[in-house]
C-alpha cells in the first residue's frame, strides 16, 4: 500500500469517527438537556418553588417555544428510528451493514432495528444493496405518481 493510499484510507477512517462521534455527541447533549429540564422541574415541585419563566412553555420574552418536539407525523430526531435514517443518511452510497449499524447504535435492539430496516425499505425510505443498507435520497420511487393521483383528485373535486 503506497503511503498516499494509506493516508486517503486513514482521512476517511478519521471522517467516519469523527462524523459518529458528532452525532453521539448531538444525542448526548440532548438527553443532557432533558435531564437538566427535568431535575430542575423535580427540584422546583419538591422544593416548593415556582417554575422559572423559560421552562413554562415560553421564551424570556413571553412568545411561545417554536421548532421544538415531533414535526408533523415524523420521527424524533433522537429516535431509534430517527437516529438510524441520520445514520443510513450519512453513510454515503455504500451504506452500512446491519452489523456495522448495530455497533453505531448499541442502545437500540437488534430486533427493533432489523424491524426499522424492514419499514424504512418498504416504504421506499431505504435500500438494500446486498448485505449493505442504504438511504434513499431525492424523491422516492412512486412519490411523483402520487403526487400527479393526488392533483387529479383536487381538479375533480373544484
Amino acid at each position: 500500500m503506497s503511503d498516499g493510499d494509506m493516508l486517503a484510507s486513514t482521512l476517511t477512517d478519521i471522517r467516519r469517527r469523527l462524523a459518529d462521534l458528532e452525532s453521539e455527541y448531538e444525542r448526548v447533549s440532548e438527553e443532557l438537556a432533558k435531564l437538566r429540564l427535568a431535575e430542575r422541574s423535580l427540584a422546583a415541585i419538591v422544593e416548593g418553588t415556582p417554575l422559572p419563566e423559560a421552562m413554562s412553555g415560553m421564551e424570556g420574552d413571553g412568545a411561545p417555544r417554536t421548532g421544538r418536539g415531533r414535526g408533523s407525523r415524523g420521527p424524533r430526531a433522537n429516535s431509534a428510528k430517527g437516529r438510524l435514517r441520520a445514520l443510513l443518511e450519512n453513510a454515503g452510497p455504500t451504506g452500512l451493514s446491519q452489523a456495522e449499524i448495530a455497533r453505531r447504535l448499541p442502545d437500540v435492539a437488534p430486533n427493533t432495528l432489523a424491524s426499522y430496516i424492514s419499514v424504512m425499505v418498504s416504504n421506499n425510505e431505504a435500500q438494500r444493496k446486498g448485505d449493505f443498507v442504504t438511504a434513499v435520497t431525492g424523491p422516492r420511487p412512486g412519490a411523483a405518481e402520487a403526487a400527479e393521483d393526488e392533483d387529479e383528485t383536487q381538479s375533480d373535486d373544484a
